[in-house]
C-alpha cells in the first residue's frame, strides 16, 4: 500500500538524531537475524507465540537490555520496539511485521532473514554517513516518496523490494518473497504506522 502524504504535517517530526539513534541500536538485532539460523528461528518462535519473555530475552544476547528501549510488542505476525525520542516525537519505533488482518500466528523466519539482510546497507548508511541520513530525514519530511525510494532502492538492492512509502514520520519498506505467501513489511515510524 503507498500513502501520498496527506498527512504532511506528522511527517515533520522525524530528526537525524533520532532516526540515527534508532537505526544504530536496530542494527546488531539484525545483524543476529541475517547471519545466524539458530537465533532467527528462536525470534519466530517468539513472534509466533506472541512470547515477550523469549524476545527481550534475545535482545539482550544482542545488547539490547530493556533499559535501552522503551518498548517491545509482538502480535503473533510481527514485532516492534519502541525509543524514547524528544518532544514531540516521545516515541520512535522500527519492526517488521506482516500487514494486519490478513493472518495470525504466521512469521517465516527465512524470509524475516532475508528482509534482515537486505535493509542492512541501508541502516548502515543512515548511521555512518550523516549527509546521507540527512537527505533520507528531509525527504520524509517534504513528502517526497521519489527521492526517498530512490535513496532506499540505492542501498537495497534485492528485487523483492516492492515499495516504499512515507508514513507517520518514518518509512514502510514493503518485501515479497516466493517462501511466504504474505507481504513482509519493514517500518521506522514515530507514532501509529
Amino acid at each position: 500500500m503507498v500513502k501520498t502524504n496527506h498527512g504532511k504535517e506528522t511527517n515533520r517530526l522525524v530528526t537525524v538524531p533520532v532516526l540515527r539513534k534508532t537505526l544504530a541500536a536496530m542494527i546488531p538485532f539484525y545483524r543476529r537475524i541475517a547471519s545466524d539460523p539458530a537465533y532467527a528461528g528462536a525470534w519466530t518462535r517468539g513472534v509466533r507465540r506472541a512470547d515477550l519473555d523469549t524476545l527481550i530475552r534475545l535482545f539482550r544476547q544482542v545488547g539490547l537490555p530493556e533499559r535501552r528501549y522503551a518498548s517491545l510488542s509482538t502480535n503473533g505476525i510481527g514485532y516492534f520496539v519502541d525509543f524514547n525520542a524528544p518532544k514531540p516525537i516521545v516515541l520512535y519505533s522500527n519492526g517488521t511485521t506482516i500487514l494486519p488482518g490478513t493472518t495470525q500466528f504466521y512469521f517465516n523466519t527465512k524470509v524475516h532473514r532475508a528482509v534482515a539482510k537486505a535493509i542492512l546497507p541501508f541502516y548502515q548508511e543512515i548511521v555512518t554517513n550523516r549527509p546521507f541520513a540527512c537527505i533520507v530525514v528531509r525527504a520524509i519530511r517534504s513528502g517526497n516518496r521519489g527521492l526517498l525510494d530512490r535513496l532506499v532502492r540505492s542501498m537495497i538492492k534485492t528485487p523483492h523490494l516492492r515499495s516504499v512509502s512515507i508514513e507517520s514520520s518514518g518509512i514502510r519498506c514493503s518485501f515479497k518473497y516466493a517462501a511466504s505467501p504474505f507481504r513482509l513489511d519493514n517500518l521506522i515510524f514515530g507514532g501509529e504506522p
